[in-house]
């Protein structure tokens, strides 16, 4: 609904992964962008919190945490391709840390948040899934999890084909 050349700037924040129809939503992007206009998008990279997905199939292989592997939809390792097909001058800035967990209950709060299977799997079993990552951190002091994001900048908008 928006006109064409109408923002200055447009923010994608981890959310381009989940679009149905990216070329689509890029191209949209580009349409309502100014000239002059710059649009920024963050995502993460395929090791971004992998010690996560680990853990939870230490504990049980069938469970995936995600339907589909996010980053290769819209990535730290395949972002700028994708991104340059719809603007010029696209730039990448990365970011890397790491997060130190100490409790249990926050990593399988987080988990079972996840829009995977592990619901299905995990019925039943939640309190032998706590006690396997309260173990786990108790014997090892804490988990380190690896966090791999980016944030690409793009600017000025080519023309659609």
């Amino acid at each position: 609904p928006f006109k064409k050349d109408f923002f200055d700037a447009v923010v994608a924040n981890h959310l381009l992964f989940y679009l149905s129809d990216l070329p689509l939503g890029l191209s949209e992007i580009a349409r309502v962008l100014k000239k002059s206009g710059v649009f920024y998008a963050s995502t993460y990279g395929k090791s971004h919190m992998k010690e996560i997905n680990e853990l939870a199939q230490e504990f049980d292989s069938r469970i995936r945490l995600s339907t589909t592997f996010l980053p290769e939809q819209f990535g730290k390792e395949n972002g700028k391709e994708i991104l340059s097909r719809y603007f010029d001058d696209v730039e990448r800035f990365d970011y890397t840390d790491t997060l130190i967990i100490d409790q249990a209950k926050p990593v399988v709060d987080y988990i079972v948040s996840c829009h995977g299977n592990q619901n299905e799997i995990l019925s039943g079993r939640l309190h032998e899934f706590y006690e396997f990552v309260r173990t786990k951190i108790e014997n090892q002091g804490s988990i380190t999890v690896t966090k791999e994001a980016c944030l690409f900048i793009a600017q000025n908008k080519k023309t659609i084909k």
